[in-house]
């Protein structure tokens, strides 16, 4: 949960005692995608042929003066003008930020009473006003709708810095779109105390939580990695509703070989109600190595022992001081995770991630059989002579596949953009896009931090994106002054 972007056209070298990290993105452009941006459209992105997909005005969703990061994104099934967002909000108080669209996407509008989500934290971005909730902080947020339109979810992890520690992960409701929500009443997906520090290491801490809600049954899956106090070991759980939220079930340990570090883990699930849960596992410990996928045919009652479907070349590690593998000045952000959607068109589970297979990180895509058996083999998504990372993928009811991701290669492999790509033929071939209008450097841009810069470089750990047949909707952490503690919600609306 945290988040840091980048400068607009320089780079800059931090040598920090947080890491010495540096960002890159972009190649040359090339003369048509200048003229085209020129007039505020999108240019010819990395790996485009022809001309590309159009894309809206940026449109910055929180337009204040410090940061938000992790930006999640959900469109109402019955209302496609009504989305919402989420972020981590570092104002006043540190909590889970709620931004809403009834236009489309053209103007949003803080969730009321002051776009923090209630119920969460004590206090809120304003000093005088005490908030309704009883922990620290919140953050990670993931957003869903309810089938019908007449339920938004929002999933916050809530946490308190003095002893025990508590942490719990709350489920708050909205029934006007988004608008207004739960001020108490929250339902706790899982909660428990930790035995140290609220930060996956020696104590109890959910991490990067997930949700999914089916669009027939309208069960809502919530699905984390629980880091339970032994090192790198990190089971994935899974808690279910089938009451909109109002009860879930005992979570469900879902474990892959030696278990030790399972992350990243998402659902989807197919026509029938099938749901699929995809993550990556250390093996032997660090961060992503193979990829796993289990599926439940009982509403996420139990789940089939997970069967490892790929394995990474070079996961793209972004976790200074850990580890950072791409050049350039430091910075945290995610690098290679998986991420399913089902293809109701093809029958088949899609699902991309990031790798370091040649000079460059790159998105690539595979797909599954119902029965967990590769179908495709992992194809690159759209060529770019930069640095690629951080993808999320949707798919249109259509079947029309759509991504984004953080790409470098707009500016010889510098600064970090954002790219849109777009499959009508089930990954065979792909139209994509310059999303951003500009790049940035992340390692000088960040969150409020005690160190001697003042920041922390932090873009969050995933973006957001929704599909319809006729448009897509990608959500992004870009930069806006005053630096360095400025990171936005951007927003666009791309025609394919």
């Amino acid at each position: 949960m945290q988040r840091s972007l980048g400068v607009l056209d320089s780079i800059a070298t931090d040598n920090s005692e947080e890491g010495v990290f540096q960002m890159n993105g972009r190649r040359a452009v090339t003369a048509l995608a200048v003229a085209v941006m020129a007039v505020g459209v999108t240019g010819l992105a990395s790996g485009a042929s022809g001309t590309g997909p159009t894309v809206s005005k940026v449109v910055d969703v929180t337009n204040d003066q410090l940061s938000q990061n992790e930006t999640p994104l959900a469109v109402n099934p019955m209302n496609q003008l009504n989305m919402i967002t989420g972020s981590n909000d570092w104002n006043y108080n540190d909590g889970c930020g709620m931004d809403v669209t009834f236009d489309g996407g053209k103007t949003w509008t803080p969730a009321l009473p002051d776009g923090f989500l209630p119920g969460i934290t004590k206090y809120t971005n304003d000093p005088d006003v005490a908030g309704t909730g009883a922990y620290d902080a919140g953050g990670d947020p993931a957003v869903a709708f309810s089938p019908d339109g007449k339920v938004a979810y929002f999933v916050c992890q809530a946490f308190n810095f003095t002893s025990p520690y508590e942490i719990a992960m709350l489920l708050n409701r909205s029934y006007d779109g988004g608008r207004t929500w739960q001020s108490t009443g929250l339902t706790q997906v899982s909660t428990w105390n930790g035995n140290g520090k609220s930060k996956g290491s020696t104590g109890q801490f959910p991490d990067h939580e997930s949700i999914h809600v089916d669009d027939k049954t309208g069960d809502v899956y919530v699905t984390w990695a629980q880091f339970n106090g032994y090192g790198t070991h990190s089971p994935v759980y899974v808690a279910v509703s089938h009451d909109q939220g109002v009860t879930f079930s005992t979570p469900a340990k879902v474990t892959a070989g030696s278990v030790r570090n399972n992350q990243d883990q998402r659902i989807t699930t197919d026509p029938n109600g099938v749901a699929y849960l995809t993550f990556d596992n250390g093996i032997q410990g660090g961060k992503g190595t193979a990829l796993y996928v289990s599926k439940s045919t009982d509403r996420g009652g139990t789940w089939s022992a997970p069967v490892q479907f790929g394995t990474f070349v070079n996961p793209v590690c972004l976790f200074p001081p850990y580890c950072f593998n791409i050049s350039g000045g430091q910075f945290r952000a995610g690098g290679s995770y998986p991420v399913p959607a089902y293809d109701p068109v093809r029958n088949r589970l899609d699902v991309i991630f990031a790798d370091i297979r040649g000079p460059y990180a790159q998105t690539y895509l595979t797909a599954l059989s119902p029965q967990l058996t590769v179908v495709q083999a992992p194809t690159v998504v759209a060529a770019s002579s930069g640095d690629q990372f951080q993808s999320e993928l949707s798919i249109a009811p259509n079947g029309r596949i759509d991504i984004s991701f953080y790409d470098r290669g707009y500016s010889a492999n510098r600064l970090v953009d954002l790219t849109y790509a777009t499959s009508a033929d089930g990954g065979q071939t792909w139209r994509s896009a310059r999303v951003s209008a500009k790049g940035f450097d992340p390692s000088t841009w960040g969150v409020p931090s005690s160190n001697a810069q003042g920041f922390r470089p932090f873009i969050g750990d995933y973006n957001g994106i929704v599909s319809t047949n006729t448009w897509a909707g990608t959500t992004w952490t870009g930069v806006a002054a005053p630096s360095p503690l400025n990171l936005e919600v951007d927003y666009a609306t791309i025609t394919p």
